[in-house]
Parts: structure tokens; C-alpha cells; sequence
């Protein structure tokens, strides 16, 4: 219930009045009225309401007008404005900083995107004072409302985020980023990563400003051309090949003389086949840079894909096993757009780590060089099975010292793929399935001619027939075997 918060609604028509003043009301809001942008002036710095909602319809004023002079007003400063507008130029309407409702609009949207702003509020006023620590979900609060807050209160210090074990930080000074990192990668490529990541948690610790400056934008500069990139990005994604696919250099092709300089550092990156996920990572131009680069050079037949079995191939779970394995996993919790589970790799040091980014289909690394095949422990990257479901492949290191990490990392695993069979190991899979009553999928010392399944038994550990027999170097089919396993009884 939103007892106590005010909302002015500066909307002249009044069938719309009356039905937003009904179902704001019904949820505590108090409501105030104005017919006109100059009135809704003067309400709104008399009676400092938690948001407007402003109808470009009104006169008097401009909707934009309106809001900067409320942004001008220490009073007003922090009071969000949401444009009801009939405008579809998106270019417009982006700098529009608190959003946009599109007429006609749906009452309980309406509703939502107030509700949301005016917590977002809530956290803004939280933020006052330097010393100030916030965390949160980014389902609640996403990150360009995050980062607006922040900037608002010229806070200075570090943002962790977290999505799906993949870890990014973003360095603030006076509220403008000034640097941002996302494993291998840093500056303005990971900060517009980042700015698409819809669920995850988030962390701001205050402290002094980074030495290491990359980015060179106003915050508000920064969310724009963020919001253009994902766009763009979406554009060009089509006509690129899976992220997984391999692309070198065309036999016999003809390189330009002078290339642009993202196209010359894209060619630099490929002079050995690198997966198309790879190029994006190593080279330095921002993603959609090197994107349309591809895409041209690919058109050009200057390169060529070589390994294109993961488009080909058909995917690890049919549409109907997909929705049953939610249905299961989901029981009893809130559903979410998509989900994301886990499934571990036990194997001994980097080699297991390698051996699965080299040979799983469809598995896009979180960079290059994922920081797991060093320490043991977190994301190598992740597949989208659909667009409902994701499988983080996660590693966590199988000796006695990392065991209190098992259960906490292991929240939201369905089960294991053993590549080694030695004492550590077994004891770790001895966690998953007996303690965590997870299948597990062990390929013997290695050399095994089939992958067998590890399951629980009267005497603990027992080795049972698959239920169906795949090769042994068959990642891809022994994952498909796990998955199916999560759907048994």
C-alpha cells in the first residue's frame, strides 16, 4: 500500500482524471489535480508531491520545459516526472529522464510505472549523505534508474553488480561514471554491457574516485548512448552468426588497403579463427563497433565461418521440456521471464575448464579468459537453452579447503558433469548427489568409453547405466542427459 505518497496528475482530460484518481486512491496514493502545465507548476512546488505525471496535452508549458524547471528547484530537484505522451520517436523520447507512457495508456501499466518511480525515489532520498550503503535486485530497481539516483546525489565510490555469477563493477565520481569493468573487459564496452542486464543484484559502497579514468561522459550522456547501443546491437545481431561460431580469415581473400580502424583491429584479432563471442571480447572498439565490422567483412568474404555446427545443431531441449523443467524448478516460487540454473563442471585444474569451452556447443564465455579456469571457482559462461531458460556452466574448486563454498555456490544447480574420477572429485560429486540429491554425470577416468550416471544408493555412491548411452567426449549429449534427468521423478 503507498500510504502517505502524493502524486500530482496534470492531465486535462477528465475521463482519464477519473480513472487514474480511482485506482490511485484505492492504493493509498493522496491526488492532486491540475488542468495545466502553469498550475501543475504551482502544485507541485507548494505541495512537493512523490511524482507527477505530466500529459503533453496540458498548455501552458512544454512537457519538457515543465521538467527542467522542477530538476532547477532544490525543492523539487528529485521529483520524477512521467510524460503521457502520443509521440513514437523514441529519439525524443529517451531524454525524457524519468520515462514515458504512451496514450492510451493501460491502467494497471500506468499504475506499475508509478509505483516504481516513486520507490525509486524512496531510494534516492535513502542515498542522501556520503556515507550512505545501498543493495539491492535489479528486477526492483534497474540499473539506468540505479545509476540516475546516484548521479542525482553526486555520489562517489564502487558499484558491484551481479548477474547469474557474472560479476561487473562501475566507478562513480560526483555521480558520473568514470570507469567500468566486466571481467576482461573495461571503460565505456562494459559500463553498455552492463546497462542491459534486467535481473542480477547490485551493491554501492561510497569511496575515493578510481585513478584509472575510461569513461568520458556525463551520466546522462553515458544512459543515452547506452540505450542507442543495445538498440543498435539488437540491429546487428541477426546477421551475425552464434555467438559461439568460429570466424577466420578467407582463404585467398583480399584485405583492404586501408581499413577503418575498428575493421583493422577486428582483422588483427582474427588472425587465428576466433569465436565470434572472443572477437567482441579481445578486440578494444565498443560492441557494436565491431559487430557492423563483421557483419561488413563477412559480406565481403574477407572472412568466412568456419565452425558453424552450433547453428546447426538442434537444441539441447524441445520446447515441452523446456516449459516442464521451469514448471518443476519453479514450484512453489514466483515464475520469472527466464530462468537461469547451473550446472558444474568437477574436473582437475584449468585442462577441465578448457576442454568444455573448447568443446560444449553453444556455450558463450563470460571472456576470453574466464578468472574460473584460474581460481577453480565461478561462471566459465552460460547457453541460452531458450528464451525461457539458461544454464550457467559453473566450476567450484573440488579440494577439502573450498568445501565451505559447495552450498552457497550450488543454490540453483541441477546437477554435475564429472570429467575426473580421483578422490577430490568423487568427494565433491559425493556432495552434490547425496547431500544435494542432484544427478551427477561421470565419464570414468576419462578414458571411458560412455558416460554413466552417479547416483544416490543404500551404501552411498553406485554407478548405474545411462539411460541413454552417449560417447564419452559427447559433452553436448551427456548435458542433454542431465537436463532430461532433472525432469525425472
Amino acid at each position: 500500500m503507498a500510504t502517505g505518497r502524493k502524486i500530482l496528475l496534470a492531465v486535462p482530460d477528465p475521463a482519464a482524471v477519473r480513472t487514474l484518481t480511482r485506482a490511485l486512491r484505492q492504493r493509498g496514493f493522496q491526488v492532486s489535480l491540475a488542468p495545466d502545465g502553469a498550475r501543475a507548476l504551482e502544485v507541485a512546488v507548494l505541495r512537493h508531491p512523490h511524482i507527477v505525471l505530466f500529459d503533453e496535452a496540458c498548455g501552458g508549458i512544454e512537457a519538457r520545459a515543465f521538467a527542467q524547471i522542477l530538476t532547477s528547484n532544490p525543492r523539487t530537484e528529485h521529483v520524477p516526472v512521467l510524460l503521457l505522451t502520443a509521440q513514437h520517436d523514441l529519439e525524443i523520447l529517451r531524454h525524457y529522464r524519468d520515462g514515458f507512457l504512451r496514450k492510451p495508456f493501460n491502467i494497471d501499466e500506468a499504475v506499475s510505472r508509478i509505483e516504481h518511480l516513486c520507490r525509486r525515489g524512496e531510494t534516492a532520498r535513502e542515498l542522501k549523505g556520503d556515507g550512505k550503503e545501498i543493495e539491492g535486485g535489479l528486477a526492483q530497481l534497474p540499473l539506468p534508474d540505479l545509476l540516475q539516483i546516484l548521479s542525482m546525489n553526486r555520489r562517489t565510490g564502487r558499484l558491484a553488480v551481479e548477474q547469474g555469477g557474472v560479476r561487473g563493477e562501475i566507478f562513480l565520481t560526483s555521480g558520473q561514471p568514470k570507469n567500468a569493468r566486466l571481467n576482461e573487459v573495461d571503460g565505456e564496452k562494459a559500463f553498455f554491457r552492463m546497462l542491459t542486464w534486467k535481473e542480477g543484484a547490485f551493491a554501492f559502497t561510497p569511496g575515493p574516485p578510481t585513478a584509472r579514468v575510461r569513461i568520458d561522459r556525463p551520466m546522462e550522456d553515458a544512459l543515452l548512448e547506452g540505450a542507442r547501443h543495445s538498440d543498435e546491437r539488437a540491429r546487428w545481431a541477426p546477421q551475425l552468426p552464434a555467438p559461439e561460431s568460429v570466424v577466420a580469415l578467407a582463404p585467398g581473400a583480399t584485405l583492404p588497403i586501408e581499413p577503418h580502424p575498428v575493421t583493422a583491429e577486428v582483422l588483427r584479432v582474427v588472425s587465428r579463427p576466433r569465436r565470434v563471442s572472443e572477437v567482441l571480447d579481445a578486440a578494444q572498439a565498443p560492441d557494436l563497433e565491431i559487430m557492423a565490422a563483421l557483419v561488413s567483412l563477412l559480406e565481403r568474404k574477407v572472412l568466412r565461418v568456419e565452425d558453424d555446427d552450433a547453428a546447426a545443431a538442434g537444441p539441447l531441449l524441445e520446447p515441452a521440456e523446456v516449459h516442464a523443467l521451469r514448471g518443476r524448478i519453479l514450484r512453489g516460487r514466483i515464475a520469472t521471464a527466464s530462468l537461469v540454473v547451473k550446472v558444474f563442471v568437477i574436473g582437475t585444474g584449468p585442462k577441465a575448464g578448457k576442454h568444455v569451452l573448447k568443446t560444449l556447443r553453444g556455450l558463450v564465455a563470460v571472456a576470453s579468459q574466464p578468472s574460473s579456469l584460474r581460481s577453480g571457482f565461478g561462471t566459465l559462461g552460460r547457453i541460452e537453452v531458450s528464451e525461457a531458460l539458461k544454464v550457467d556452466v559453473c566450476m567450484v574448486p573440488s579440494a577439502d579447503a573450498a568445501r565451505p563454498l559447495w552450498r552457497p555456490f550450488a543454490a540453483g544447480a541441477v546437477g554435475a558433469l564429472l570429467l575426473d574420477d580421483d578422490a577430490p572429485a568423487m568427494k565433491l560429486a559425493q556432495f552434490f548427489v547425496a547431500e544435494q540429491r542432484l544427478p551427477a554425470i561421470v565419464s570414468g577416468n576419462g578414458s571411458g568409453d560412455h558416460w554413466t550416471v552417479l547416483t544416490r544408493g543404500p551404501v552411498g555412491l553406485k554407478r548405474v547405466p545411462a539411460p541413454t548411452a552417449v560417447p564419452a567426449a559427447d559433452l553436448q549429449g551427456a548435458l542433454k542427459m542431465l537436463l532430461r534427468l532433472t525432469l525425472a521423478p
